[in-house]
């Protein structure tokens, strides 16, 4: 029994621990701002460095500042249908270091390499974000949008990636304890409807416009879990995985995709005046979401290995059942309130530039970047073919975006791709998106 249990402990790890990332990069296939709460539905926002909220016009207002559809230049109509944008990054270790591998045995120095790198890093994490918008549309100053989002993050302690790549007895060849204390992962998974208003007045000095967006928002999943103390122990031989899940019911029936709710209030702000448009925006003023803990579930996942005992528990419980600290998981993950400054100049009639800065307001659901500050700029060389570039500092990193379409008539097919670049590496991004009337 007492040689079994390093195994039996590596088995156990990799199941409670790697099923857990696995569940969140497999989120993606479901469906940072790549995935706001209400996502851009313009795939063209990405093309400028998602710096939009002085630009965005149309369907794309919505999202971004409602009171730009009472701006002189936006649209009477416009529709956008299936506009999808996505993006992650995993690292230290990268999706591309691990795919030079594939197939083959790991080199020790590479091992080595991987592990100095993940020490640096506290663990191996990985982040994703999806947006897809079903419809948006705007008829003048009234603006409509429907869209889901899904975001995931996960971390691996540096102890669970050296169990995996060296087994129990570590880097040193001689059994130690080995603690998964940072290990953690959330998913999410939201639907959002929302209608937008604007109120516009024109003054000597150009137009200000005032705007509302009313969202009203369903949680469609959840999953997050911790590590609780996980401890692989080197003498005696012991197992002692602690790492609790709640998640969203799936089995079937009226929870499921329904796993709470609540309203939410958008505010914005315009100016326009000849060339220049400025432009203020405030995401949840209010946002009433909350998840219905009733529609959960709780998965204590224990597991305990030594040379005399062993158990283990995975069975789900309702989540009234779980420590009071874990119960708070649920109630915890909210929307907070995100405000964004922008400036746009249309400095010639070929040439638009744009700035921004966005500052989100305390920490809850982390849906995109909690600072984001860039300048982006659109060119025409040909009329009805514009090209576009951006650039942004974020929270951890920059990233780098460019993007291009082809404008027929009030036709418009849009592409965008990005290059993120966060402490993990680099990360990549696409957005694209067929609309009438406007991008």
């Amino acid at each position: 029994m007492p040689n079994d249990i390093p195994r039996r402990a590596s088995r156990v790890v990799r199941a409670v621990v790697f099923r857990s990332l696995l569940a969140t990069v497999g989120a993606a296939a479901l469906a940072r701002q790549a995935a706001a709460q209400l996502p851009s539905a313009s795939a063209a926002s990405l093309g400028m460095g998602d710096n939009y909220t002085a630009i965005a016009r149309g369907f794309a207002a919505v999202s971004w500042n409602p009171a730009n559809l009472g701006l002189a230049s936006n649209p009477d109509f416009s529709l956008s249908f299936l506009g999808a944008r996505g993006t992650g990054d995993l690292g230290p270790v990268t999706l591309k270091d691990v795919s030079a591998y594939g197939g083959q045995i790991l080199p020790d120095a590479v091992r080595d390499e991987w592990m100095r790198r993940i020490d640096a890093g506290k663990g191996e994490s990985g982040n994703i974000g999806a947006g897809l918008t079903y419809l948006a549309l705007n008829v003048g100053n009234i603006g409509f949008q429907a869209a889901t989002s899904v975001s995931g993050d996960a971390n691996l302690a540096p102890g669970a990636i050296e169990l995996a790549l060296y087994g129990n007895a570590g880097r040193t060849g001689t059994a130690r304890d080995v603690s998964l204390a940072g290990s953690h992962l959330t998913t999410a998974v939201t639907s959002t409807f929302a209608f937008a208003l604007a109120l516009p007045f024109k003054t000597d000095l150009g137009t200000i416009s005032f705007g509302a967006t009313a969202k009203y928002i369903v949680g469609n999943a959840l999953l997050h879990g911790e590590d609780r103390g996980s401890v692989l122990g080197a003498a005696p031989t012991t197992v002692d995985v602690r790492f609790p899940v709640v998640v969203s019911d799936t089995s079937g029936g009226t929870a499921v995709g329904n796993h709470g709710r609540g309203l939410g209030l958008d505010l914005g702000a315009a100016y326009q005046g000849g060339a220049l448009t400025a432009s203020v925006a405030v995401q949840n003023v209010v946002n009433s979401f909350r998840w219905d803990a009733e529609t959960f579930y709780y998965y204590p996942l224990q597991a305990f290995f030594n040379a005399d005992t062993s158990y283990n528990v995975t069975r789900p419980q309702p989540l009234s059942t779980a420590p009071a600290d874990v119960q708070a998981w649920v109630t915890s993950l909210r929307f907070h309130p995100t405000i964004a400054f922008g400036a746009a100049l249309q400095a010639s009639s070929r040439l638009t530039l744009t700035a921004e800065m966005r500052q989100q307001v305390g920490a809850g659901l982390a849906l995109e970047e909690r600072t984001h500050m860039g300048i982006g700029a659109q060119l025409r060389v040909l009329p009805f073919i514009p090209l576009r570039a951006g650039a942004a500092y974020v929270t951890g990193g920059y990233l780098l975006t460019a993007g291009t379409g082809l404008e027929l008539g009030a036709v418009n097919i849009t592409a965008s791709v990005q290059d993120r670049h966060t402490a993990h590496g680099r990360s990549p991004g696409a957005a694209v998106g067929i609309s009438f009337g406007s991008r």
